[in-house]
C-alpha cells in the first residue's frame, strides 16, 4: 500500500460480502486511491460468525480492522449498511481516525412501519419461493449459514432504533464531512429522511447517483467513483 495515496475503506452492505465492492475499487483503482474492504463478521463463509448481530459489532469490526492496518487519516465508503456503520464508529469512538464519511443508499429511518416493509425480503422460505436466483446468490456468497444470515438480519433490523440506533444528539456531535449518496432510482432510501439526517450534521450534504438504483450492482459506478473523487478533492 502507497503511504503518499489517499486510503478508503469500503464497507458492505447488510446480506453483502466485500467482494460486491470490486466493481467499485477498480474505478477508485484507476484514481490513484488505495482501496480497502473486509467481510463483516457473519458475512462471507469465512468471517467468524457472532452470537449476535449488531451495529455496534460491526462498528468494532471496522475498529480492529484500522488499528490491525494502522491506518491513519482514512476515508470511509459505506454501502447500505456499511454506511450507517462507518457513522456510528465516528459518534462512538472518540479517537476515530476517520476523517471524512461518504456514504450511498444507507437508511436511517428504521421506524416498525420502514422495518416491517423489509421483513418479507428476510425470510429464508419466502426468499426460495418468490426469489429464488436471490436465494441462489446469498447460498453462494454465505454458503450453508445464509438462512442464519437473513434471520440474524431481520433481528438487527427489528433492534436497530432500540439498541444502535444514532440518534439526533448523536449526528450533531459528528465534525467530519459527511456525504449521502443516493440513487435516483432507490426504492428502499428516501430523499426525505436522507436529506433529514444530513441536516442534523454540522457537515453533511446530500448527492444523487443518476440511473441508479438502490443495489450497488445496478448503480452507475463509473459515475460513483468519479462524484467520491470529487468529494474527496
Amino acid at each position: 500500500m502507497d503511504k503518499n495515496k489517499i486510503t478508503i475503506i469500503l464497507l458492505h452492505g447488510a446480506l453483502g460480502t466485500s467482494k460486491d465492492l470490486e466493481g467499485l475499487m477498480g474505478p477508485l483503482q484507476e484514481k490513484n486511491y488505495n482501496t480497502l474492504t473486509f467481510d463483516f463478521s457473519g458475512h462471507g463463509t469465512v468471517a467468524k460468525w457472532p452470537e449476535e448481530f449488531r451495529i455496534d459489532l460491526f462498528a468494532r469490526d471496522l475498529d480492529k480492522f484500522i488499528k490491525d492496518h494502522k491506518l491513519q487519516d482514512v476515508i470511509v465508503f459505506g454501502y447500505s449498511m456499511g454506511g450507517y456503520v462507518g457513522l456510528y464508529h465516528h459518534a462512538n469512538y472518540p479517537d476515530s481516525p476517520i476523517k471524512q464519511i461518504i456514504t450511498y443508499g444507507t437508511k436511517f429511518n428504521w421506524s416498525e412501519n420502514a422495518v416491517a416493509r423489509e421483513l418479507p425480503m428476510l425470510d429464508p422460505e419466502h426468499l426460495r419461493e418468490k426469489f429464488p436466483s436471490f436465494a441462489d446468490s446469498l447460498q453462494t456468497k454465505h454458503g450453508d449459514r445464509w438462512k442464519a444470515l437473513l434471520r440474524s438480519t431481520a433481528h438487527m433490523m427489528q433492534n436497530l432504533e432500540k439498541l444502535d440506533g444514532l440518534t439526533r444528539e448523536d449526528l450533531a456531535e459528528v465534525t467530519i464531512p459527511v456525504t449521502f449518496i443516493l440513487g435516483d432510482q432507490d426504492r428502499m432510501v428516501s430523499s426525505e429522511e436522507t436529506h433529514l439526517t444530513a441536516s442534523w450534521l454540522r457537515r453533511g450534504q446530500v448527492k444523487t447517483l443518476t440511473h441508479s438504483k438502490h443495489e450497488l450492482e445496478r448503480s452507475n459506478l463509473r459515475e460513483l467513483s468519479n462524484i467520491i473523487s470529487e468529494i474527496i478533492e
